[in-house]
């Protein structure tokens, strides 16, 4: 058994704000990957896309999901799946914190962001890929 720690996990900032970790599995020997996502009202990741499936676990709040030109907003009860390769983001509805586990069926997280997205400064993704 491993215990890792999220506070030691690289992170996804908005506006200077921790709003995800990002668990790579291959680096603990395991074959799935996670975003453990803590993102406040009217916040989200920029539009991007990974060469596998990712699943979000809404834990708390509500998100609305655009993928692929659909839009869904989802909550606790529902479970996204967005297929690989659809460009895709989400924006916590508020009105408190959406707390969500974003599995990504991979030993490592892959992320491409959508050119119109790839320099925003107020999104910094402490990743290498």
């Amino acid at each position: 058994m491993e215990v890792v720690l999220k506070d030691n996990l690289p992170t996804v900032r908005i506006d200077g704000e921790v709003a995800a970790h990002i668990f790579d599995g291959g680096a603990h020997g395991t074959t799935s990957s996670a975003f453990i996502v803590d993102v406040k009202p009217g916040k989200g990741p920029m539009r991007h896309s990974h060469p596998y499936d990712e699943i979000f676990f809404v834990i708390e709040g509500r998100v609305r999901v655009e993928a692929g030109g659909q839009v869904r907003d989802a909550g606790p009860d529902e479970i996204v799946i967005v297929r690989q390769g659809v460009p895709h983001a989400f924006t916590n509805l508020g009105p408190g914190n959406a707390r969500m586990v974003n599995v990504h069926a991979t030993a490592q997280v892959v992320t491409e962001f959508a050119p119109d997205h790839a320099a925003d400064p107020s999104y910094q993704y402490g990743h290498t890929s």
